[in-house]
C-alpha cells in the first residue's frame, strides 16, 4: 500500500474532498485529487486525518511509565497507538528523587527502541509542585525547586526531557525555569497557585505553557490585595487568557474542563495555542474499581472518570485516549472537527517543534494517518505507511 483514498482529507487549511494521500518509504509525498489506480487503501466514505500527538500520557492498563519494565512500556504504547495516538510524550509524575532518576534513566533508554510509534521526549510533571495544588500527586514527595536536582533529572534522562511542569511561585523556581529553558526544555506551569504577577516573572524567565489548564490551578477570583481589599486576581487561567504567547493543554474528557468553556478559550487563544491532551492515567482502559501504583491511588468510576484515593475529591488523570478527546471536543464542546483535529495534531507538533514531520498531511511529513468513520469512530491506524493490525 502506497496510497490512502478518503472522501475527506484533513489539511492545515481545511478538509479537501475525494483525494489521495500518497507516500513512499514512510513519508508523505503528495496529497492529490482523485483515486489511485493501484496499491491503494480505499477508505470510501472515511475521514483521513494525521496521527494524533499526545504530550501527556501517564500510562494505561494498570501500567505507568514510572515502571521499570519494558514490557509494560510496550503495553502502554500499543494501547494508545491502536487507538490513534502515533506520537506521544511518556509522562512521569511526582515521586521521590531517587525513583524519578531511575525512571528517567530507564525511560530514556527505551525511547529510541519504541515499536511503531514516535516518542520524541519525556514530560516530567513534578516534583516541584505546590502542596496547595497537589491533586493526585503524592504530597510527601513534593519538593521546592532545586537547580542541582533539576540538573540530575536532565542528566538521567540523557537530555530527553521535552516538557517540565513546575509551580512557578515556589521559592527557587525562577532560576530553575531559566536554566531548563536554556537547555531547550519547554517549561510549563502546573499544579500551581501562582498569581498573575508571579506568572509574568516566570514568563520572563522562559516559562511558555500551562499544563492541563483549569485543573490544579486557579481561575480568576478575589484575593487579598496590596491595598488591603479583596482584589481581582486573574490566577493561572486568567493569565492564560491575558497573555497571547502562552499555550495550554486541556483535558477534554467531559469532567476535567467544562466543554462549554472550550469554544471561548479557542476563540481567545486560537487553535494553535490550545492543545488537547489525554492525561491518560495508569488506569486508562481498566474497568471500574480501585487501583494503586505508579505513584497514585485511584478509583475508576462507572461514569468514566477517576478520582484520587488520597481524598479531597480530586480527579486523578483521565481514563480517555486522545481520540476520545477529539470526539468529545466535537460532540460536547461543539467545535468543528477540523479544529478539534488541529488541537490534537498540528498544535502539539508545533509546540514540540515537530511540525515538519508530525501532525500534518503534507509532503515531507511522516506517513502517520488515521481513517475515521463518519461517526468519528476509528477504522484504521497507519504508522509510517504501514497499517497497524
Amino acid at each position: 500500500m502506497r496510497t490512502v483514498y478518503g472522501r475527506q482529507i484533513w489539511t492545515a487549511n481545511g478538509f479537501v474532498e475525494n483525494c489521495c494521500v500518497r507516500f513512499e518509504d514512510g513519508q508523505i509525498v503528495a496529497v492529490e485529487k482523485g483515486r489511485a489506480a493501484e496499491d491503494v487503501l480505499d477508505a470510501g466514505d472515511g475521514i483521513v486525518i494525521p496521527g494524533l500527538v499526545d504530550i501527556q500520557v501517564n500510562g494505561a492498563l494498570g501500567w505507568s511509565f514510572q515502571a521499570h519494565h519494558r514490557d509494560h512500556f510496550d503495553e502502554i504504547v500499543h494501547y494508545h497507538r491502536r487507538r490513534g495516538t502515533t506520537t506521544l510524550l511518556p509522562t512521569l509524575i511526582t515521586a521521590p528523587v531517587e525513583t524519578l532518576t531511575t525512571s528517567l534513566r530507564g525511560l530514556a533508554d527505551y525511547l529510541d527502541a519504541a515499536p511503531h510509534v514516535t516518542l520524541p521526549g519525556i514530560h516530567l510533571e513534578g516534583p516541584f509542585l505546590s502542596p496547595q495544588k497537589s491533586g493526585a500527586h503524592d504530597p510527601a514527595a513534593l519538593r521546592l525547586p532545586d537547580l542541582d536536582i533539576a540538573a540530575e533529572f536532565v542528566t538521567a534522562a540523557g537530555g530527553r526531557i521535552s516538557i517540565f511542569t513546575i509551580a512557578p511561585e515556589l521559592a527557587g523556581a525562577l532560576p530553575v525555569i531559566e536554566w531548563l529553558t536554556a537547555q531547550g526544555i519547554l517549561v510549563s506551569a502546573g499544579h500551581t497557585a501562582a498569581t498573575y504577577t508571579e506568572m509574568k516573572w516566570a514568563m520572563a524567565a522562559g516559562l511558555s505553557s500551562v499544563t492541563h489548564a483549569g485543573n490544579a490551578s486557579d481561575w480568576p477570583h478575589r484575593a487579598p490585595g496590596a491595598l488591603g481589599f479583596m482584589a481581582s486576581e486573574p490566577g493561572i487561567v486568567g493569565t492564560l487568557l491575558a497573555e497571547p504567547s502562552l499555550t495550554c493543554g486541556v483535558i477534554l474528557d467531559g469532567f476535567h474542563f467544562h466543554p462549554a468553556l472550550l469554544p471561548p478559550l479557542v476563540t481567545v487563544k486560537g487553535a494553535d495555542h490550545v492543545v488537547l491532551v489525554s492525561d491518560a492515567s495508569t488506569i486508562a482502559g481498566s474497568p471500574p474499581g480501585y487501583y494503586e501504583g505508579g505513584g497514585i491511588e485511584v478509583t475508576v468510576h462507572e461514569e468514566g472518570f477517576a478520582t484520587s484515593g488520597r481524598g479531597g475529591g480530586w480527579l486523578a488523570g483521565s481514563t480517555i485516549t486522545l481520540l476520545d478527546a477529539v470526539q468529545r471536543t466535537v460532540e460536547l464542546a461543539g467545535l468543528p472537527l477540523h479544529t478539534a483535529v488541529h488541537m490534537a495534531t498540528l498544535a502539539p507538533a508545533r509546540l514540540l517543534g515537530l511540525h515538519t514531520r508530525k501532525g500534518n498531511l503534507a509532503p515531507g511529513c511522516d506517513a502517520d494517518l488515521l481513517v475515521l468513520n463518519p461517526d468519528l469512530s476509528l477504522r484504521h491506524v497507519i504508522v509510517r505507511g504501514e497499517v497497524v493490525p
